[in-house]
């Protein structure tokens, strides 16, 4: 049984930077959506940047890797989804769009 809420999911998922835009993901709005199971399985919709994003198998492999850390949890899904869009406009948190120079 998994102890962990999607909150601290995310917060743990801060470690990990787009290599591009040197930001957080959760900052980014990358997550859409975390879902942590009772039998410590964790499942991630999220998005990139573009579907052309070079650095899309690092973060998967990364999300990937720092989860598997956290004691209790098991496996980790995450589903790359494409709708909504990604914005960074109306996503990313208020540190992200001044640190992207949208502020």
């Amino acid at each position: 049984m998994s102890k962990w809420t999607p909150d601290e999911v995310k917060e743990a998922l801060r470690q990990i930077y787009d290599p591009e835009i040197n930001v957080n993901i959760v900052d980014l709005g990358l997550i859409y959506k975390i879902e942590v199971k009772e039998n410590g399985n964790v499942h991630i919709d999220m998005t990139l940047t573009s579907p052309i994003c070079p650095f899309g198998e690092y973060v998967k492999e990364e999300a990937k890797r720092i989860l598997k850390q956290m004691p209790g949890i098991k496996e980790v899904y995450l589903n790359i989804v494409w709708d909504p869009p990604w914005d960074p406009h109306t996503m990313a948190s208020e540190e992200a769009k001044l640190d992207l120079g949208l502020l």
